[in-house]
């Protein structure tokens, strides 16, 4: 057994990894300097306070991501302290806020909200008692900022998280901030509005922690349960594997040290996970582990089912704002309007919301783009028998009609010609519908769902749709994000696609190698969810072994290989029509039934593009 500990701190304190050593008895005997930056003992210190503790008449800032999902717990009845005193606060709400510590003549100034799931930055800003102050918690970047009178105190976060900065009541000085590592230090809000006392920030003083039990510093149960399993001499190594080490993700692996008397303690290895590029040969398992984090952290809005709007896959934070805007959507009857760009699922969500109101009422579905402008009344609204020629003489009910008692979604509704929006606009506001050629009215109930890749502000400025129309569909607007912002999803979205298909063409299941994830990460998506889906489907196509390698994702990047629109949009139909022949191995019938075209345009297109098969 090693005895000389600092001879070795000496040679550990020069690698890069983290090296920890705890003894037998749980005990810390060795901590190199990296495995100390890693877990936030030492920190960049970009500012200074002395140790101390928090005393009455001091001004207490905070940001807490998550209440009682922070690393110290903290309880709405513990913001009692700063006299924020609200019984409409609870457990998981995320909350900014501005109070004196022990005072309950001083009004507090916060703010909070159900969840921390937004997209926008989430801002509190005032002049309290004379200082400039601003709390910022970035959901995005994962970020929580506070000043004060323009000086910054900011850190990362991965899942849930407390911030806090006080001012010196009396000096106003600031007296404490947390930094990374505050976990070890003991120093969470909690902790620290309970009168525990705080380290200083200088540059000697960082908390001493060998001969400290390991349980005593870090929190994870994975961790220390593996820890227990070496010491007791189930598993004498394991390999890298993925913990939480206070709600840091890091990469981590053990083995057991013996001498004669049998297993004298562990050796730990860790690695920042945030430091992806030393990590690339886990980059698959990094982001597995990554998202299944994630997932498992994301709170849910209000009373919405876990499971609701499932097939939208993702949970990023604008994903999960997404579902919350269609879950409300889908308990009421309001005229919903769903923009986004083409691929992004504008149809699926519509039905999604659909079902979640009504599944068993009639959904139609109706393509605007794609009715001939002569037959869009008789199409929306039928016709009596004898209204024109051609008509049947027994006449024929609209697809209003059709969807009356449920929902009728109107995709692509910025190509509806203003004669038709002027009907429109009518059957809105007073739930009747004429037929072609007749004057009986009849009444509808029916809910209106539209979708659009258009500006529709942009379209009425341009006289293109009726201002009022607009006013009457766009009562609760959901924008669906494109794929490149919220490619946090992607590594979800391609498994779960990957795994569709294959079951759908009954192959067995594929992986994809790194260097083709790589190429699909890269990709910016124009063509969204959709594009990713045919590009994934004709890998699988294409795809000999269980493995998808990077030559057999084909990726054309139109924005560099077309110069215009049109040949964009050209470019774009003859890779449909390839893929379609691949799929269907040659049929040109079966490819031409599923594309939904007729034998002329097919042809004609088959022709247009030189595509002999």
């Amino acid at each position: 057994m090693i005895e000389n500990f600092q001879l070795l701190q000496l040679i550990t304190d020069c690698l890069e990894d983290g090296i920890i050593f705890v003894d037998k008895d749980y005990k810390v005997k060795l901590f190199n300097q990296n495995a100390k930056r890693i877990t936030g003992i030492i920190f960049d210190k970009y500012a200074s306070h002395d140790a101390g503790k928090i005393e009455e008449g001091d001004i207490v800032i905070l940001a807490d991501s998550a209440i009682g999902e922070d690393d110290g717990c903290l309880s709405p009845k513990d913001l009692s302290l700063i006299n924020i005193k609200d019984s409409d606060i609870r457990a998981n709400d995320c909350i900014l806020g501005i109070g004196v510590y022990g005072n309950a003549e001083i009004l507090p100034v916060y703010k909070y909200l159900r969840g921390a799931n937004l997209n926008e930055d989430f801002v509190l800003e005032a002049n309290y008692l004379g200082f400039q102050i601003q709390i910022c918690i970035e959901t995005m970047k994962k970020k929580i900022h506070i000043r004060v009178n323009g000086d910054s105190y900011s850190v990362s976060f991965l899942g849930s998280f407390g911030h806090m900065v006080i001012i010196d009541g009396k000096s106003g000085v600031i007296k404490f901030f947390q930094a990374k590592g505050y976990t070890i230090r003991k120093e969470s809000i909690k902790e620290i509005l309970h009168g525990r006392k705080f380290f200083s920030k200088d540059s000697k003083e960082d908390p001493n922690v060998i001969g400290e039990k390991i349980d005593d510093l870090f929190m994870g149960d994975k961790l220390l349960q593996s820890i227990n399993s070496v010491l007791s001499g189930n598993e004498p190594f394991i390999p890298n594997d993925f913990f939480e080490i206070n709600k840091r993700l890091v990469l981590c692996s053990m083995r057991a040290i013996e001498d004669k008397q049998g297993v004298q303690g562990v050796l730990l290895n860790i690695q920042d996970v945030s430091e992806l590029e030393k990590l690339l040969d886990y980059r698959n398992q990094i982001l597995m582990e990554v998202e299944k984090s994630y997932t498992n952290r994301t709170p849910i809005y209000g009373d919405i089912s876990k499971d609701a709007f499932a097939e939208f896959i993702g949970n990023s934070h604008s994903m999960v704002q997404l579902k919350y805007l269609a879950y409300k959507a889908s308990k009421t009857k309001f005229n919903v309007i769903i923009t986004g760009e083409s691929g992004t699922g504008k149809s699926l969500l519509a039905r999604l919301i659909h079902e979640e109101y009504n599944k068993s009422s009639p959904f139609i579905e109706v393509n605007c783009n794609a009715i001939a402008p002569t037959l869009f009344e008789s199409e929306l609204f039928g016709y009596v028998g004898g209204a024109f020629t051609g008509a049947l003489s027994s006449g024929r009910s609209g697809y209003f009609e059709n969807a009356n008692g449920g929902t009728i979604f109107l995709d692509e509704i910025g190509d509806l010609p203003l004669e038709i929006q002027v009907k429109l606009l009518y059957v809105l506001q007073n739930k009747i519908i004429y037929r072609v050629g007749s004057s009986k009215p009849i009444p509808i109930d029916v809910r209106v769902i539209a979708a659009t890749n258009k500006n529709l502000e942009e379209e009425v400025m341009n006289g293109r749709f009726r201002q009022d129309l607009y006013f009457r569909i766009n009562v609760f607007p959901i924008t669906i994000p494109p794929l490149r912002e919220r490619k946090s999803d992607l590594y979800m979205l391609i498994n779960k696609i990957l795994n569709k298909i294959c079951t759908r063409y009954d192959f067995p299941q594929k992986q994809l190698s790194g260097e083709a994830l790589d190429k699909l990460l890269r990709y910016n998506w124009p063509g969204n969810v959709r594009e990713l889906e045919n590009i994934i489907e004709r890998a699988i196509t294409l795809c000999e072994t269980n493995w998808i390698y990077p030559e057999q994702i084909n990726i054309n990047d139109f924005s560099q290989a077309a110069t215009s629109m049109q040949e964009q949009m050209q470019e774009a139909e003859k890779k449909f029509l390839k893929d379609a022949l691949i799929r269907a191995n040659g049929n040109k019938a079966q490819a031409m039934k599923d594309l939904g075209m007729s034998k002329s345009v097919f042809y004609e297109k088959l022709k247009k593009h030189a595509i002999s098969n």
